[in-house]
């Protein structure tokens, strides 16, 4: 007798992904705090990627979702995953740098959201943030460092022929 896979078993063989987005104004970090049952902690505002969406449409989307602001984003500038010591789950992260363009700072209405804020990037280290993040996201962006946000990755778009 041959098995099938059930639709929910074979989601979990399969990598989520998640598009992040980096927004900083004036050396602050646009955070949206997660709660999940009495814990809470910080990441950066963004959600899974939907099947034929693109990056940036996800991150822009996602965003506008859970802050209630417009972005543009300007690069990409990391690539993480997260893999649970049991797998049982596997998260590719995709960090895209962005610029408010508009909109107003506002929580937005999904369950797991607690709270939305601009935190001074030299305290992101003292937050708790998921992934943890804060010391490549301080050495990349604060005033005093040279390059400030413009390392990145190379993005070459959709390339379906």
């Amino acid at each position: 007798m041959t098995r099938t896979k059930s639709p929910n078993r074979r989601a979990r063989n399969i990598p989520t992904i998640r598009v992040s987005v980096v927004a900083v104004e004036d050396s602050k970090i646009l955070l949206v705090k997660h709660r999940k049952g009495s814990q809470q902690y910080w990441v950066l505002p963004g959600g899974r990627l939907e099947y034929g969406e693109t990056f940036v449409d996800c991150a822009v989307r996602e965003l506008k979702e859970e802050t209630g602001l417009e972005i543009e984003v300007e690069r990409f500038i990391f690539l993480s995953e997260a893999i649970a010591p049991d797998r049982s789950r596997h998260i590719v992260n995709i960090y895209v740098k962005a610029k408010i363009v508009g909109g107003k700072l506002q929580l937005g209405n999904e369950p797991v959201l607690a709270g939305v804020d601009f935190i001074p990037l030299e305290l992101i280290e003292d937050v708790t943030l998921f992934p943890p993040i804060g010391k490549i996201i301080k050495e990349s962006f604060l005033e005093n460092n040279h390059k400030k946000g413009q390392a990145g990755m190379l993005y070459l778009g959709n390339l379906w022929a």
